[in-house]
């Protein structure tokens, strides 16, 4: 039943699934199973809801391991299609603004189906980062207690690979909904964000893109920001005070290079320390 390779991600590898108009996403052998039940609901849920999301099927077991069969889309992420277009950001600004369009319609979404809170998943997924110190994490958790709490649904992990953007008609379509929550919107905003701003490319990357890039950003954060405070009514200061907790989220992630990480615990001990002087 299972078919070939297709991708590998921090949980898991995605394979063909009996026949080529689905997939299965497997997950490493010492994910809990509690953790697969609970992404496979969440995906349920945001289906059933009718956003654009793969069809899950099923949940499987594959030679010991746990798994879930979801509808496979066939397209690119918008990631790849940025670095693709990007000499030519008039196209990717219709692509930036598609993708802020499709959180507001995540945002809007009215479900009572999913329990996990927001503040307390943040909590957990960043843990306690060699990087900072015990009392760090503490002020980090004590910042993340004071922002607004709201009861919206969340993606809860919006980086611009679980993006994906059909091929044939382009439109776009959201995977990995493991972090899905309740929370405040502007949490899946500000990752976006801090992504544009704060990304660092591979150093194999040419000179002349590497520069581009830089120069560019903030052209696209402009893009972003404005489609998604014009449609939602979420102001641009409300999502920059997510930054710390977006971004000591991707810092936990362990997939970052050294200058990226060192650009953002900057940010972040800024951030922290100017919030001590309005307190």
């Amino acid at each position: 039943m299972i078919g070939k390779f297709i991708a590998t991600g921090s949980s898991c590898e995605v394979y063909e699934w009996d026949g080529d108009d689905k997939v299965v996403k497997l997950f490493h052998v010492n994910t809990p199973l509690k953790s697969v039940q609970l992404e496979y609901n969440k995906s349920s849920v945001a289906w059933k809801s009718g956003l654009p999301v793969p069809r899950p099927f099923e949940q499987v077991i594959w030679e010991g391991r746990h798994g879930i069969v979801f509808e496979k889309i066939v397209g690119e992420t918008l990631v790849n299609r940025i670095f693709e277009r990007l000499y030519t950001f008039q196209k990717v600004d219709n692509e930036l603004r598609l993708f802020a369009r499709l959180l507001n319609d995540i945002h809007k979404t009215i479900t009572h189906d999913i329990e996990t809170d927001q503040k307390k998943n943040l909590k957990t997924i960043i843990g306690h980062p060699a990087l900072f110190t015990k009392e760090e994490i503490r002020a980090i958790h004590e910042y993340l207690d004071r922002l607004p709490a709201k009861r919206q649904l969340c993606q809860g992990d919006t980086n611009l690979s679980n993006l994906i953007l059909r091929d044939g008609d382009n439109k776009p379509v959201m995977i990995d909904w493991m972090h899905a929550s309740l929370g405040n919107p502007a949490a899946d905003v500000a990752e976006v964000c801090v992504i544009i701003e704060y990304a660092v490319l591979p150093l194999e990357t040419p000179a002349a893109v590497d520069m581009f890039f830089r120069t560019s950003r903030q052209e696209a954060y402009h893009i972003f920001m404005d489609e998604y405070c014009k449609l939602s009514g979420v102001t641009e200061e409300e999502i920059r005070s997510w930054y710390v907790p977006a971004a000591a989220r991707s810092i936990a992630s362990g997939a970052l290079p050294n200058e990226q990480v060192a650009r953002l615990a900057t940010m972040i001990r800024n951030m922290l320390a100017n919030s001590l002087r309005e307190i």
